[in-house]
């Protein structure tokens, strides 16, 4: 008896030891163990679709939960309840069904059953090809030996969807395989759709139902950029110099009544463009609207037009350099991206001209400067901002292309915005429209309801200035290009209203 009570002593204390070096060695006690079980459906049963899976998930900082049907991946979660819709699944028979989770720690969990899916009548398949919290793009299989005159793209918030609920996209003429891009929906919200495909003989034929869940609301990505606020003010927009000299599409001279608002200091740079790539900003739909997103995807659009190319000083080895060669799409899918949005033409030329001056056309508000530093291009002899002169005279701007924003302090506007004349152009977030001033719009103007070009301002590094006295780099000159314009020498900055 004495000899086991003393092993026993010994054996408690020799767990007694392991135990606190583990808890020593970890810091804190062992958290629960990950654990995955599928709860909806269960094993064996028979699906429909659309088919909700639920999943309890035990653990610790759980990083994702991701489901899975057969080979296809058609839900990650990041955060509870761990519910996800399987829209579809086109064929039919056993089907495994897989839900596995991942812990911040490294541990990963899984769960799977085995359910069937009976035979579905549908004529061809529509599926999901990306979504956001606002957005679904979707796509539909090639028919072969047939000529088609239009689709039709149905939606519903029920349970079931045909040609009786909301037509969401009309694709007409004779067309083959195609896609259809649904915006202005609600995020975390389920809708299904449906497509009828109508040949030019007069047959329809229809797709699966397919039900799509949005993502819910990312928020803005912060780009550290410096921003500049502007109070609100009246000032005199067009050109109003006595002198004369501006474009006909900068005429009449009116006044213009505008809010406060923040902008961008310096144009957006290769290094703040390149965290949107990196992020996923050309697959990801978030940023997008459906005019853009489907002309990125006809065009096969990935990056900026020359993108690190050295003989335009865009890409990674240029990060202080202006991003350039992005269309007005690229620019507000980025605006999306960080918050933001682009100036309207009205902010932009507050921000360029300012209220200083003298009152030359008697409207009772000073004309602001011709230039962003002043009404001369070179006053006092000096440089001021990047354009195209010859190099070695004394109108030389020290750059081939385009420069670092910032470079010329010297052509800061009043509010000490850079680079708002030459550099590159921005785009501007109105339609554009030579007659546009004669409405005489005084109170915010945002430019006309539609329109064929977006707004351009700001002059560029490839006009000249020498020969004519900066003329496209006044405040002012304004011009227009369709959206989808991409040159190396257009880029953008950015505003946040009040």
């Amino acid at each position: 008896m004495r000899k086991i009570y003393i092993w026993s002593g010994i054996f408690i204390v020799l767990i007694l030891l392991v135990v606190g070096c583990s808890n020593e060695e970890d810091g804190n006690p062992a958290g629960p163990t990950l654990a995955v079980h599928i709860t909806e459906p269960a094993d064996g049963d028979t699906v429909s679709f659309p088919q909700t899976v639920t999943a309890e998930v035990t653990g610790d900082e759980i990083a994702e939960v991701v489901f899975i049907a057969g080979e296809d991946t058609f839900a990650t979660l990041a955060e509870p309840p761990y519910s996800a819709v399987w829209s579809f699944y086109p064929d039919s028979g056993e089907v495994t069904l897989k839900v596995c989770a991942a812990d911040s720690a490294g541990q990963t969990a899984c769960d799977s059953i085995t359910i069937y899916v009976p035979p579905q009548e549908f004529d061809f398949l529509l599926s999901q090809i990306a979504v956001s919290s606002h957005n679904v793009y979707l796509g539909w299989t090639k028919f072969s030996g047939m000529l088609f005159q239009e689709y039709r793209v149905y939606m519903s918030t029920g349970t079931e969807v045909d040609s009786t609920d909301q037509l969401v996209a009309l694709i007409e003429g004779a067309v083959n395989d195609t896609n259809a891009f649904i915006d202005n929906l609600s995020p975390t919200s389920d809708y299904m759709f449906v497509v009828y495909a109508y040949t030019i003989t007069g047959s329809c034929y229809v797709s699966n139902q397919l039900v799509v869940r949005t993502e819910s609301v990312p928020p803005p990505h912060d780009d550290g950029a410096v921003l500049i606020p502007i109070e609100g003010d009246t000032f005199t927009m067009g050109y109003s110099w006595s002198s004369g000299g501006g474009g006909s599409e900068e005429y009449p001279a009116h006044p213009v009544r505008i809010d406060g608002f923040s902008i961008y200091k310096y144009e957006v740079t290769c290094a703040q463009y390149k965290e949107f790539m990196d992020a996923g900003g050309y697959s990801d739909p978030e940023w997008w609207d459906s005019a853009g997103w489907m002309w990125k995807e006809k065009n096969g659009i990935t990056a900026p037009l020359n993108w690190n190319n050295p003989e335009y000083n865009i890409g990674e080895d240029f990060p202080d350099y202006p991003v350039g060669g992005v269309s007005w799409y690229e620019a507000m899918a980025y605006a999306r991206f960080v918050g933001k949005t682009l100036p309207t033409e009205a902010q932009w030329e507050y921000a360029a001209r300012g209220t200083l001056g003298t009152d030359e056309n008697g409207d009772g508000y000073p004309e602001g400067y011709r230039f962003p530093w002043g009404d001369e291009f070179y006053m006092g002899g000096e440089v001021h901002c990047n354009y195209l002169a010859p190099a070695g005279t004394a109108y030389d701007d020290g750059f081939e292309f385009s420069s670092p924003v910032g470079t010329f302090e010297n052509g800061a506007s009043i509010f000490g915005v850079m680079d708002m004349s030459g550099n590159v152009a921005e785009w501007c977030l109105d339609w554009f429209d030579n007659t546009y001033y004669w409405d005489n719009v005084f109170d915010n103007p945002t430019g006309p309801d539609t329109g064929t070009e977006k707004t351009i301002r700001g002059g560029h590094y490839l006009w000249r200035g020498y020969e004519d006295d900066g003329f496209y780099f006044r405040t002012t000159t304004r011009t227009g290009k369709e959206p989808e314009t991409r040159r190396t020498f257009i880029g953008f900055r950015l505003v946040e209203n009040y």
